[in-house]
Parts: C-alpha cells; structure tokens; sequence
C-alpha cells in the first residue's frame, strides 16, 4: 500500500501547485499594485502619488479627471470622497492581465471597512500600468460593476 501511495501523494501534490507564473511583469505589476494599496489604505497622499506616472486619467469620479503632476495626483486623493468612518480596505480578489507589450491591467475587486469592521462599500476597479519610465506605474483606473 505504501508504494502506491508515496507516488500518488507526490502526484496529487505537484498537480494542485500553482503554475509558476510565465510572465515576470505580472509579479511586478502586483507588487506595485500592493505597494498602492497599502498607501491607499494608510492614506498617505505623497506615497499614493509616487505610484502613478503622469499624466494620468481618473474615473472613480464624474466626469473622468486627468492630473498631470505628482502633486496634482496627491491632492487628488487628498480630496477624493471616501465613505463617513473609513477605516481601512481589503482585497477580496486581484487578477492581472496583460493587454499589449508593456501594458497590463489589474482587476481587483475590494471591500472598505470602518472601525468596527462594518461593510462601507464594496467596489471593483480596473488599474491600469505602464512601463514607459523603466518600471511599473498606474496611468489609470476606472471603477467597473462588480460580479455578483
């Protein structure tokens, strides 16, 4: 019995491991996705800025906004409405693509929270990055409708 299972334990193992992923770009892209959310989250308007290169092109509002500076993009955020008792957010899903040579997207879908870890909102948005100043920054975002 136990030469039978050694080999399919080892098989079962490899075969439900990740694919290691094929393209570099997309770790990336996530790791600097993740470096914005979690300035997103701390609000910490300078570090969010320093993840966008510019100009870039905002939807989370209406209409749409391009801003054309670091310091344009941090007050931007500064400003931007956020529900009444913020407290944080979390990724509920993130999944990144790759559009065009040197253009990917992230497509997170998220939830915000206040202090007592209530639901404020839950949205979906698409980020949008290039790699044009020799690594990955955000040249914009759109909210989209999340799947139910």
């Amino acid at each position: 019995m136990k030469k039978f299972l050694v080999p399919f334990t080892f098989f079962f193992v490899i075969s439900c491991a990740p694919e290691p992923s094929e393209d570099p770009s997309i770790e990336l892209v996530r790791d600097e996705y993740e470096a914005y959310f979690n300035d997103f989250v701390a609000r910490d308007f300078d570090a969010i800025a320093s993840h966008f290169q510019v100009p870039t092109m905002n939807r989370s509002i209406t209409p749409a906004v391009v801003l054309s500076t670091g310091d344009e993009v941090s007050a931007f955020f500064e400003s931007m409405p956020i529900q009444d008792g913020y407290a944080y957010s979390l990724m509920d899903r993130i999944d990144i693509y790759r559009l065009a040579d040197g253009v990917y997207y992230v497509d997170l879908d998220f939830t915000r929270y206040n202090t007592s870890d209530e639901i404020l909102f839950e949205g979906r948005t698409l980020y949008f990055f290039g790699n044009e100043t020799g690594s990955w920054k955000m040249f914009a975002a759109a909210p989209v409708q999340r799947d139910v």
